[in-house]
Parts: C-alpha cells; structure tokens; sequence
C-alpha cells in the first residue's frame, strides 16, 4: 500500500473552510465567541463535529482564523483607496458600513475577545499597527500632492478616522438605525481640507 495520501483538493478545501466560517460567524454574532459552541457551529456550517476538527484543531483557532480575514479585508480596502484616483470618493465609500451590521456586530467580538485572550490581542495589535501604517502613508502621499491640508499630521487624520468608524461601529452594533454618509463626507471633507 502505498504511503502517499490523497492529493489534496484545494478548491474543495477552502470551499468547506469558508462554509465553516460563515456558520461560525452566524453562530457568534447571534451568542458571542464564548456563547457557542463547536457542536452547534459544526451544525449551522453543515459539516461532522469530526469534520470541524479537522480544518480547526480548536475554538481559538477558528477565532483568530475568522479576526485574520476581517482585517485582511481591511487592508484590502485601504488597498483600494490607495490604488484609487479619487482617494477621499474611495474611503468614503470603504468606510460605509451600513449594511454589514453582521460584520460590524463581528469587529466588536474580535476587538472585545482582545482584552481576554492573548493570541486574538496579538493579532489585533499587529494587524491595527499595519493598517495604521498603511493610512499614514496614504494621508502623507495626499499632503504631498496638495490633494489634502497640511493642518493635521497623517497619524493624527488616521488616528481620527479610525475613532470615527470604530465608534460608528459600535453605534451600528447595538441600535437599528443607519448613519448619514452626507455627514460622513461632512466629516471627511472637514478633516483632509485643503489649506488654504
């Protein structure tokens, strides 16, 4: 008999590995990180509590699987709005996050698990200091351009509009309601404003 598995099919794998996530991520946002358990999100994904195990070995490790992929699709936002023509129109429409109440209700479990758990606070330190590091350098290209003022400094406009959205967030977590995004522009507007 041969030693040699089975080759592994990778479109197959991932397919199942997002079908996990996805009902990991229903089950969390509906009980929290600490509220369910890997029975009941091995059912909603639709998968053996055998199977489950294993693509994640534990709970932990599909949390900070499911914390990477949020901030991996920040940074691919903020991709989007340094590779854009229009950088400011670009963030506007980045930030905009009505819609996605269950992403936003997620971002506060992963920041929340943070305080509590030191492998989801490294992860969030790391990942929030490259996002940082990538709007600092988008704001300073902008001032550099004249496409923006120069009264604030990129960190002090990344420090802003990053306390703007994660406030936001938390307003969009815990009520109904839907923000303006004539204010958000409002907002933008006043804070990247030429000089004059």
């Amino acid at each position: 008999m041969s030693n040699v598995g089975r080759p592994v099919n990778h479109a197959a794998r991932e397919a199942k590995t997002d079908k996990i996530i996805n009902g990991a991520i229903q089950c969390f946002v509906k009980k929290g990180f600490h509220g369910a358990g890997m029975a009941e999100i091995s059912r909603k994904a639709g998968v053996s509590q055998a199977n489950l195990y294993q693509y994640f070995a534990s709970k932990n490790e599909l949390i900070l699987e499911i914390a990477k992929r949020y901030f991996s699709r920040d940074m691919d936002a903020l991709r989007r709005v340094e590779s854009a023509s229009d950088f400011q129109a670009a963030l506007e429409q980045e930030a905009y996050l009505t819609g996605d109440k269950t992403g936003t209700i997620m971002y506060m479990e992963i920041l929340a698990e943070s305080s509590r758990n030191p492998d989801i606070k490294r992860l969030v330190l790391a990942s929030s200091q490259d996002l940082y590091n990538v709007s600092c350098a988008i704001f300073r290209k902008a001032q550099e351009s004249g496409a923006i003022g120069r009264h604030l400094t990129p960190g002090q406009i990344t420090h802003f509009i990053f306390s703007y959205v994660d406030g936001l967030s938390c307003h969009i977590a815990t009520t109904d309601t839907e923000y303006s995004s004539e204010l958000f522009r409002l907002f933008m507007q006043t804070l990247l404003r030429p000089t004059t």
